[in-house]
């Protein structure tokens, strides 16, 4: 995803944060830090207030921005999303979250 348009960087971090939130009931800094962080690397932005930019954005034209995203991109994404999952808080409830969250960006 590193040559993504910057808006699709900015909608993969919200939905990876929407997945977090959604299922856990927010974002914990300690527990979801290396989650953060990993969406950051793999979207090749490294800064904390790009983070919290992109939590404010509008959901439904970050999924509209997601499924614009190439096929090896989109691949990625659910990729990150999965890597995500498996990193803390609620386990089940946040692959359920993934899974919806793609079906929502047409994925």
């Amino acid at each position: 995803m590193i040559y993504a348009e910057l808006i699709q960087k900015l909608a993969v971090l919200h939905c990876v944060y929407q997945t977090i939130a959604s299922a856990d009931g927010g974002i914990d800094e300690d527990r979801d830090k290396e989650a953060i962080a990993l969406a950051l690397k793999e979207t090749g932005l490294d800064s904390i207030h790009i983070w919290d930019a992109a939590s404010k954005l509008n959901p439904h034209d970050c999924f509209i921005h997601v499924a614009t995203l190439s096929a090896d991109d989109k691949i990625q994404f659910k990729s990150l999303l999965d890597k995500v999952t498996e990193m803390g808080g609620s386990v089940e409830l946040r692959k359920i979250c993934a899974e919806h969250l793609c079906k929502l960006c047409y994925l």
